[in-house]
């Protein structure tokens, strides 16, 4: 039949576990539980299985040795989610965040505490992947969830099997096949907030074999955080999606898919919650943003700058600071500050599959994608600067692979190869004003007064990267309950890396020269491995053991000799400082359970895990006379204004914790739901000048809810009611030795009915998120050193100074929609 892609046949009695050790595991550092899905029931009142394809090869979701979590339609549909933002809040150990200067457009993956990257060269410890192509970088409307056959998200290292950038983990999107039943619908939603949204899918068998699906969407959602004219937060986002699939003799299958979206944002909502200047700004010489401002409120004939938390910038939880230099020095709020973020993606895939027998298969996927990303924002949301964000992408991907089933099905084998190819570039410039304290500053420099725009940081980035992989994995049924997993993967990463620098307030080039041009190109190497024993105890608990690896490939960091450098000297001068950072490793030993017990009513699937993390890739901002510029004395000729940001390592980390996902059949009508996850991250030797910080990892994390659903003369009703909670979390400090900030932690109550009327195709949901309307945040950053500079010798220092911007969680959103059937 069409529509269903080829996948072996799981096979019965894989994976079971000691009941005793449930009581251990559950019990290990207090875990508390979260929901993973809400699927329906099945076999009268048991819980249904789910198929994954997380070893590659179709298995049950109870007999398979890895910490995943498998979100149905059905659980999309009970749990309103809509985007993979959305899917974080009912995963443990999971963070999906927005980027302070893109927002959701340029959304933060974190798994385990493990994920980094963004921008042109940095690359992501999660691997993310979308009807099997991988997508280095991600834009707003392709997190958008519409349409799925199932999410599945791999906690831990995924190396043997997913390769690169899978250190963290792994979340793959399958989309919903064309299938051999002529069908459709089209949904509309409005909402809190001016929300619109209209979305469509048509199911059209074409021939014998044959079928193509079609799907659209406009989505549009006003902002809620105010900032002079605009609303931050709002966005628009017009997807549409088109696949044809074939299906002939000997299990041959073809899926030809297209992918667009185009997505608009105005500006990440953030807003100032502290803004500490004391004990004043006068009388001290900093040349900062503080002194900035303070010079624009006083040629404006307004007060100076309050020392703490000045109502004109600290403001309340939805409202941000209002300022803006760009267009004059009146700090009043204009266009010139407004913020944008468009983000264009467009991917064409092909997966090919065929049976050679009845026990080996062979399948391939191919794709190409392009990522178009432009913006402006304001990064410090203070009015007196305007930073480029664009991002360019294109990838192309190619992975083969067989499948085997060997002596008698004794042994199945999963091997093949991958190649992998993006070119990205960058063009981007930032604009600041200031005011006449320019730092350094010195005596007698005329004070409130309009310095003018200066431009800085005026580059254009490209990077090309070419990776291959050779990957095994084979299980040996030793016995009908014991199962041994090994597997290996080598793989070859090639990068090269070429920026051009312009002139600029910070840089000068050489003499006789309008730019200046550095390279860099290196090759990295790995090999990941995994090994793992599953054995049943019982037809419904497993129990397995497994030890992992995965990698990051390496990076480029500017070095100190490299700055020193950069003004009046060449390129192939420079050239030499820039150095390859060493790839990051993750080695993973994890323990588990999987469990269905009281005919299939209760299902409790516990994990447990301990990872090695080194050389910890991060962005650090430094400044003159700290971390890697130590040698440079702050006010020299060599040193940046403000400060330097570079991808340092970061020291070595290892990390505990656990995973608890759950679900209890009360009745075929009647589904709980929990589940929970712990991170406890140890740094182990940070560099010198930094902190033992590991931020964008809550804990702990659950999540608590109820579906239930009956049947009455008008049709079908369904009730959902559920609870997250997401701990406390560190947050990135502007620099290694400024103080963190720890997030609070928050919690959302959403809650769902729905209405499958019985007479019409209709089906109407009303909803409501965050039910409470509680105030809180989901990032946040306290801006330290390089951003209010402590002086020179031409004046006293100043104490330390510090602000702190949060981006604030959505309010209370009500909403209806309506489904029509066709």
């Amino acid at each position: 039949m069409i529509g269903k892609p080829y996948l072996p046949a799981p096979r019965a009695g894989t994976l079971r576990a000691a009941a005793l050790a449930t009581t251990a595991l559950l019990c290990l550092q207090g875990a508390a539980l979260q929901a993973q899905t809400a699927e329906g029931a099945s076999d009268g009142d048991g819980i249904a299985d789910i198929v994954v394809t997380a070893e590659r090869r179709a298995t049950n979701l109870q007999d398979t040795p890895l910490s995943i979590v498998a979100v149905t339609p059905e659980a999309v549909a009970a749990k309103g989610i809509e985007d993979l933002q959305d899917l974080s809040t009912f995963t443990p150990n999971l963070s999906i965040t927005p980027s302070r200067g893109g927002g959701n457009n340029a959304a933060n993956f974190v798994i385990r505490g493990i994920g980094g990257g963004g921008g042109t060269t940095g690359e992501r410890g999660v691997g993310l992947y979308i009807d099997g192509i991988y997508m280095p970088r991600t834009s707003g409307a392709v997190l958008r969830v519409l349409d799925i056959d199932r999410i599945e998200v791999l906690r831990g290292p995924q190396g043997t099997l997913f390769g690169r950038n899978s250190t963290g983990g792994a979340i793959r999107i399958f989309s919903k096949q064309p299938t051999d039943q002529a069908e459709g619908y089209i949904r509309g939603t409005i909402g809190s907030m001016e929300r619109h949204d209209l979305v469509g899918m048509v199911n059209l068998p074409l021939g014998e074999g044959l079928a193509i699906r079609a799907q659209g969407a406009y989505l549009d959602q006003d902002g809620y955080v105010r900032r002079g004219s605009t609303l931050l937060g709002a966005q628009r986002d017009i997807i549409g999606r088109l696949q044809a699939r074939y299906e002939g003799g000997s299990g041959f299958y073809a899926t030809l898919g297209f992918l667009y979206s185009d997505s608009k944002a105005n500006g990440t909502p953030n807003v100032m919650t502290e803004f500490d200047m004391r004990p004043g700004i006068e009388g001290y010489i900093q040349g900062n943003y503080g002194d900035w401002i303070n010079d624009s409120f006083k040629a404006a004939g307004q007060a100076p700058l309050a020392p703490y938390n000045d109502p004109r910038i600290v403001k309340n939880a939805f409202t941000a600071t209002d300022l803006c230099l760009m267009d004059d020095f009146d700090p009043d709020y204009d266009a010139a500050c407004n913020q944008h973020v468009n983000s264009k993606y467009w991917q064409a895939d092909l997966n090919l599959g065929i049976d050679l027998s009845d026990t080996v298969s062979v399948s391939s996927v191919s794709g190409y994608s392009q990522l178009r990303h432009t913006g402006v924002s304001d990064y410090q949301g203070l009015g007196t600067e305007r930073r480029g964000e664009n991002v360019s992408s294109d990838v192309f991907y190619q992975e083969l692979q067989l499948n085997a089933a060997l002596f008698g099905d004794a042994l199945d084998v999963v091997t093949g190869a991958n190649y992998f190819h993006e070119k990205s570039f960058a063009p981007n410039h930032t604009v600041t004003r200031r005011g006449s304290s320019v730092y350094p500053a010195n005596p007698g420099t005329p004070p409130d007064g309009d310095a003018g725009l200066f431009r800085i940081a005026d580059t254009f980035t490209e990077q090309r990267s070419d990776s291959y992989g050779l990957f095994l994995s084979a299980t040996l049924h030793a016995t009908d309950r014991l199962n041994i997993t090994g597997g290996v993967r080598q793989a070859w990463d090639k990068k090269d890396y070429r920026q051009t620098r312009f002139p600029a307030t910070d840089f000068t080039p050489a003499p006789g020269t309008t730019s200046t041009t550095v390279n860099a190109g290196d090759t990295f190497t790995a090999l990941d491995y995994r090994g793992t024993i599953d054995y049943h105890v019982t037809d419904d608990i497993m129990a397995y053991g497994t030890i992992s690896k995965a990698y990051k490939a390496g990076n480029y960091s500017y070095t100190i000799a490299s700055w020193t450098a950069t003004n009046n000297a060449t390129g192939p001068a420079q050239s030499a400082g820039i150095k390859p950072i060493p790839n990051e490793k993750v080695v993973n030993y994890e323990i588990g359970l999987r469990m269905s017990l009281f005919d299939r009513k209760l299902r409790i699937n516990p994990t447990a895990f301990i990872m090695d993390y080194t050389n910890r890739q991060a962005a650090t901002q430094v400044t003159c006379g700290t971390g890697a510029l130590a040698n440079i004395a702050p006010g020299s000729t060599q040193c940046p204004v403000g400060f330097l940001i570079l991808v340092q390592n970061q020291g070595d980390v290892r990390i505990k914790g656990i995973e608890v996902d759950a679900q209890l059949a009360l009745a075929h009508n009647f589904i709980l739901d929990a589940s929970g996850g712990i991170t406890d991250p140890t740094l182990k030797h940070p560099p010198a000048g930094t902190v033992n910080l590991f931020p964008d990892a809550p804990s702990p994390t659950f999540n608590v809810g109820a579906t239930y659903s009956m049947e009455r003369a008008f049709g079908k009703a369904t009730l959902n009611l559920n609870y997250a909670y997401v701990g406390k979390q560190a947050t990135h400090p502007t620099q290694g030795t400024d103080s963190a900030y720890t997030l609070p932690a928050y919690g959302l109550v959403n809650a769902r009915i729905q209405f499958a009327l019985a007479k019409l195709p209709v089906t109407i949901t009303a909803f409501a998120n965050n039910l409470l309307d509680n105030t809180y945040a989901v990032y946040a950053q306290r801006f330290g050193g390089g951003y209010w500079d402590s002086g020179s010798g031409a004046g006293p220092a100043a104490p330390p100074r510090s602000a702190l911007t949060e981006v604030r969680g959505r309010p209370r959103e009500v909403g209806l929609t309506l489904q029509y059937d066709f």
